[in-house]
């Protein structure tokens, strides 16, 4: 694709598109900071294969990664390092296979996490931490703790051959005195080689956002991605309102699956409005986006009235929600209660993402007695294999027998 118009009239670029004149009045874009590049950062492997019942097996993630590439997709996200054995085998192979960009996992900040991805051969680790004071401090102890164990953790994975994104999980909803507890400390002494600031909820108005990203682009000298929800419609606009304030890398993903931000969208918003060139070659998005919908087998993500706004499979977010069991909606209605628009709170669904703490959370429930780690492990492990099998989430009546089974006829 070559580069968009930019001359008297940047609006309309003859065979390609014309938007509206009054995005380039001068007063629109007075305060823009567009960087010179801006870096696609595809997670259509990790984060997409997120939603409720996604399963990619690993041809299938081969396929697809191979797909991104030929686009000229800079950066693709091939999935979480810990999940499965299949998992880190297709993020090996991607390391050997993919030429011309840059393969990733995504890492909780662990140190065996980090050691699969040294083992893996990937070039990069997105390194996750929750930006919410209870998991903080219920993980490390403190914020200062928290910043010398991510700083250790940034260190380990540069000396041994990975460049490190620090992922900051809940940044829009956090308070600016805790981001920049765990955000300053670790780029000054850490100095990871990207800092990711995540609209995890989608519940940042565009400007807003815009905000914060200038805010953080004022404390470090890291360069920033962005990573942007869709619960209440706005990820393309606020993805391109982060770019906007200096955002040298977005995360996209083909079909906005799960609620990220759409890789067509983001791709053509970059092209027509911010004038970016991409470099990216968008006349096989079609026929991309056909075969991630045919091996994900999702529905279109629709804010508020789409079948999977209130499911809840990953198990990093089972964990949070176990401890806040007794609230509505484990504490997640606070965010967006669906009940309002005729859905459901929250409804933990059980498949290949699922963790220990999403077998608990259905025992608890249904009133079962609640299983030990070892038989939650071992219910875990039938869950993940019926999932990864038939590529599909598991019913309520598996669990049941499956639950019944390891607890010896209970339930």
């Amino acid at each position: 694709m070559s580069s968009p118009g930019t001359g008297e009239t940047p609006w309309k670029v003859p065979g390609k598109w014309s938007v509206s004149p009054y995005c380039f009045e001068p007063e629109v874009r007075a305060n823009w900071k567009i960087p010179p590049q801006v870096t696609i950062h595809d997670v259509t492997l990790r984060d997409g294969e997120q939603t409720p019942g996604v399963v990619f097996r690993k041809e299938e993630k081969l396929k697809i990664a191979h797909a991104l590439e030929e686009a000229g997709i800079q950066r693709i996200e091939g999935g979480m390092i810990a999940t499965s054995e299949e998992d880190f085998d297709a993020l090996a192979t991607m390391a050997k296979e993919i030429k011309n960009s840059e393969v990733a996992c995504f890492s909780r900040a662990r140190r065996d996490d980090m050691e699969l991805a040294v083992k893996s051969k990937v070039k990069r680790a997105v390194m996750e931490i929750t930006a919410q004071d209870h998991i903080i401090k219920g993980i490390w102890g403190s914020r200062g703790k928290a910043a010398e164990e991510i700083i250790k953790l940034v260190k380990f994975g540069q000396e041994n051959g990975l460049k490190v994104t620090y992922f900051l999980m809940e940044s829009s909803r956090a308070s600016l005195d805790l981001l920049r507890d765990i955000i300053i400390p670790v780029a000054e002494e850490g100095k990871p080689d990207h800092i990711a600031i995540v609209d995890t909820r989608g519940s940042a108005y565009p400007p807003a956002f815009a905000w914060l990203v200038a805010q953080v682009k004022k404390w470090v000298k890291v360069p920033i991605e962005i990573h942007c929800h869709n619960n209440w419609g706005f990820a393309t606009a606020t993805t391109l309102a982060g770019v906007t304030a200096g955002a040298e890398v977005v995360h996209t993903c083909v079909n906005g699956m799960g609620g990220n931000a759409p890789l067509d969208e983001i791709i053509m918003g970059l092209e027509a409005f911010l004038l970016v060139n991409t470099g990216v070659k968008t006349e096989g998005f079609r026929q991309l986006s056909a075969m991630v919908k045919d091996f994900s087998r999702a529905e279109w993500y629709k804010p508020f009235v789409g079948p999977l706004t209130s499911q809840v499979e990953v198990g990093i977010a089972t964990r949070q929600m176990w401890d806040r069991r007794n609230e509505l909606g484990y504490g997640r209605g606070e965010v967006l209660n669906y009940e309002i628009v005729g859905g459901k709170a929250i409804d933990v669904v059980l498949g290949k993402k699922s963790g220990r703490y999403s077998i608990m959370l259905k025992a608890w429930e249904a009133g079962l007695p609640l299983p030990s780690e070892e038989q939650a492990s071992i219910m875990l492990n039938q869950i993940k294999k019926i999932s990864e099998d038939n590529k599909r989430l598991v019913s309520e009546e598996e669990f049941r027998k499956i639950y019944s089974q390891v607890m010896g006829g209970k339930g």
